[in-house]
Order: structure tokens, then C-alpha cells, then sequence
């Protein structure tokens, strides 16, 4: 009986594998959701422009955990449909060490340097005193929540996506329980959001360590796998990087967009503080949008790699076509949603004053305007990785993150003001979408050529 991944129909994988990872994807995002919400009614703005300025450096976790997540499950996933399966296990052991190393590299910038780079995130004076204590304790949960996000890739890849989704599961619920007694029963304020944080993730890794050593199905696991190795470490980074890269140069527009709403929004009616608040409530609130892209794009990726390495380029195809359409629609939906209820989402985050408000119906209404499209960048870079095509899913990103974006966000506000701020997001959005769709194009053509090819001729 052959590998279900190479013999089921495409729209039943894509059940067993998306919505796993979907949910798994929704419920990660509650870590920065909840601990959003408690502390946007604790603190009001100060709390929310806080949370804000810390945000860089966790797209830059996001990114860090997708590389160390899809580069390994990618790659072990592409061996064993090659039958390679020694390639394939030293995959996952050295998949753990670029986890470790990965947290290490950001943890120990953070600590050691908290203020400056909090102050290069676009932090204010004001805001400071409440931003610093939360990011030093963050920091300390850096290796814990990349492995604790990267390990449920390979529980996925080895066949059991409802333990990769508990994994996930726990560690939030036991976030929003700890949110709670931290900071409303023993009133410990943003730290006690932190702490929460940094223990729900240990549990996620613990959970993640434990099925490593005992229940992974695909081989067992041997001690020599997770010797550490340079070169193999080199070839995973280079399949995961795509998608991280994605995530990474997010984090670099979210510092620039900061800066941006902090020297524009000064010289407005609103203020840097407000500015920064509102743009802390809704990437937060757009991080569910993210999470619905990411966990389609996730639930793909097992499918995309292993029929690429088995050469079943119409399967491959087949997949991508139904998830990319998916996030489409799913993306129209997150669409309406901020364009009717701009206030009642910011509202749910804590209150604020007349002005507070009129600036979030403008971040959302504009900002986002193009959000049906905006999955596009995640969906089709991560249909690259899953063949490792790197360079394409690079070049998706460098459009709206690198390109566009910066520049944009540098220009039009010389004419606009503020508001040419907002504008940037949906210019750089449509220029991604178009390079991202021809490049889609393209790819889908070789693939079902390359399917035709494999058939007999006929007469």
C-alpha cells in the first residue's frame, strides 16, 4: 500500500493536513493575542504602544521558527520520497540544532542591549519604562518558543497532525491561564504577561521533546542524528529561508513603520503614543490573518514536498491551486471585517480617547485595504519552499518588503503626511501581488508540462 501522501485524493489531504495546521496556526497567534488583550485593558495606550514596539523582534521569532520548522520537515519530507531515509532522520536531529542556536542568536541581543534596540523599534520616552521590563523577560522564552513552534512541522511531516495542534494547544491555554493570575491575581502588570508567556512555551517544548523520543513514526531517532552538522544545517536553512525571509523582512517594515507613526504621528492631531498604539492593536489583530495564511500554507507543505520528490508534479499543482484560492477567500472575509468594524476591534483592546479611535478606523480602512492579496506573499513563497525553490520565494518578499515598502513609506508621507503612511501598505501589497501571481503562473505551467511529459505518447 503506498504512502497516503502519493495516493489520496488531493482535497482529503488537504482536510487532514490544513485544518490541523490551521488550528494549530489560530491558536499560536493567541499568545500574542491574549497577552494583547490583557494588557490593552491594564494599561490602555501606554500598554498597547508597548507591545507594539516588542513586535519586531517577535515576527523575527515567527520568521526563525517557520525556517527551523519548514526547512527541516521540507527536507526530511523530500528524502523520504526519495527513500532516503538516513538523509532523512539526521533532518530531524539537526533540525533541533538550528532551534537552539536560532533562540540563542536573538536572546542574548535582547537582553544585553534591551533599550537601544527598543528605542531603533520606534519606541518613545514615554513608553519605555513600560516596553523594557516586558521584552527582558520575553527574551529569556526565545529557544523555548522556537522549538515549542518549529517542532509541531515535523510532528505534522511524520503523520500525526492532531499531537502537532495538542502541542500548540496546551501551551496557549495555559498562556491565557497564567495571563490571568499573573496579572489579576498577583497583579505582576506586563511582566506577569511575560512570565506567563516564557512557561507556556517551556510546556510546548517539553511536549515537542517528549514525542521526539518516543513516539516519532517514521524512523527511530538515534543519538548520532543530532551530532551537529554544518553542511546539512546549510541545506535546511536554505529550504526554510524562503518563508522566514518572508517573516524576517516583516520585521525590518514593522521598525520602519514605527519610526514612520512616531515622526508623522507627532506632528498630527494624534500623537506618537496613539499612532503607535493603534498600529500595536492591529498587527496584533492582523496576526490571525497571518495565522490563517501560515496554517494553510503549512497544512501544503508535507503534501508539495513529498510528491515533488516522488516527481508527481500534478499533485503538486493540484495542491497549490486549491490552498492559494483558499487564502484568497479567506483573505476577502478578513477584508470586511476591517473595513465594518475598525472600532469594535480596536475597542475589545482597551478604551482610549475620540482620537484614538478616528486613527484606527483610518490604519485599518487604508492600511489593510488590500488584504485579500497580502496572502499571496506567504501562500505562494511557501509553495516554492516546499519544492526548494528558494530564490523565487526570496524574490516574492523582496518585492513588498525590501522594494516597495521602504521606499513608499519614505515618500509618500513627504506629501501625505501621516496618511501617505497608511498608504504604503496597500501600493506595496499590489506590487507583490503581481509579481507573486506571474510567478505562480509560470511555475503551475512547468509543473503540469513536466506532468504531460511523464505519460506515454499516443496516436
Amino acid at each position: 500500500m503506498g504512502n497516503p501522501l502519493e495516493t489520496e485524493r488531493i482535497s482529503k489531504l488537504l482536510v487532514s493536513f490544513c485544518i490541523p495546521s490551521l488550528a494549530s496556526s489560530l491558536v499560536t497567534c493567541l499568545y500574542n493575542i491574549v497577552d494583547q488583550l490583557f494588557i490593552g485593558n491594564l494599561l490602555g495606550v501606554a500598554g498597547n504602544a508597548a507591545t507594539n514596539v516588542v513586535f519586531p523582534v517577535v515576527t523575527l521569532i515567527t520568521a526563525l521558527s517557520l525556517m527551523c520548522g519548514v526547512g527541516p520537515s521540507n527536507a526530511m519530507n523530500i528524502y523520504r520520497g526519495k527513500g532516503q531515509i538516513g538523509e532523512a532522520r539526521r533532518c530531524v536531529g539537526g533540525g533541533f540544532g538550528i532551534m537552539v542556536l536560532a533562540g540563542l542568536v536573538c536572546m542574548i541581543p535582547m537582553l544585553i542591549a534591551t533599550e537601544p534596540l527598543l528605542h531603533l523599534f520606534g519606541c518613545t520616552d514615554t513608553v519605555m519604562p513600560v516596553a523594557a521590563p516586558y521584552a527582558r523577560i520575553i527574551s529569556l522564552s526565545f529557544v523555548f518558543s522556537i522549538i515549542g513552534a518549529s517542532g509541531p512541522f515535523l510532528i505534522r511531516a511524520d503523520g500525526a497532525p492532531n499531537y502537532s495542534l495538542a502541542v500548540v494547544a496546551a501551551g496557549a491555554i495555559l498562556n491565557i491561564l497564567l495571563d490571568a493570575l499573573f496579572i489579576y491575581g498577583f497583579h505582576w502588570g506586563i511582566r506577569g504577561a511575560a512570565w506567563a508567556t516564557l512557561i507556556a512555551q517551556a510546556v510546548s517544548t517539553a511536549m515537542v521533546l517528549w514525542y521526539m523520543k518516543r513516539r516519532f513514526a517514521a524512523f527511530a531517532l538515534k543519538p548520532s542524528d543530532f551530532r551537529p552538522d554544518a553542511k546539512l544545517y546549510g541545506q535546511m536553512i536554505a529550504i526554510g529561508i524562503g518563508p522566514a525571509f518572508n517573516f524576517g523582512t516583516q520585521a525590518i517594515v514593522q521598525v520602519f513603520l514605527n519610526n514612520a507613526l512616531r515622526s508623522y504621528g507627532a506632528a498630527s492631531v494624534y500623537g506618537s503614543d496613539v499612532c503607535l498604539a493603534v498600529a500595536g492593536v492591529a498587527n496584533k489583530v492582523n496576526t490571525l490573518a497571518n495565522a490563517i495564511i501560515v496554517g494553510l500554507t503549512n497544512g501544503l507543505q508535507p503534501i508539495a514536498s513529498f510528491n515533488f520528490g516522488r516527481k508527481n508534479y500534478g499533485r503538486v499543482a493540484e495542491a497549490a491551486k486549491k490552498v492559494v484560492l483558499m487564502v484568497v477567500i479567506m483573505g476577502f472575509a478578513v477584508f470586511l471585517c476591517y473595513q465594518l468594524l475598525p472600532v469594535q476591534i480596536t475597542s475589545l483592546f482597551g478604551d482610549g480617547n475620540e482620537e484614538y479611535f478616528e486613527f484606527a478606523k483610518k490604519f485599518f480602512r487604508i492600511f489593510f485595504l488590500l488584504i485579500p492579496l497580502y496572502g499571496l506573499q506567504s501562500s505562494i513563497a511557501g509553495f516554492f519552499s516546499a519544492q526548494g525553490k528558494v530564490s523565487r520565494a526570496i524574490t516574492i518578499s523582496l518585492v513588498r518588503q525590501v522594494i516597495f515598502f521602504p521606499p513608499l513609506l519614505i515618500l509618500l508621507p513627504k506629501i501625505l503626511g501621516l496618511t501617505g503612511v497608511l498608504w504604503a501598505g496597500p501600493l506595496a501589497d499590489l506590487a507583490m501581488a503581481v509579481t507573486a501571481g506571474t510567478l505562480f503562473a509560470r511555475e503551475l505551467q512547468k509543473l503540469e508540462r513536466a506532468e504531460a511529459a511523464k505519460r506515454p505518447a499516443t496516436r
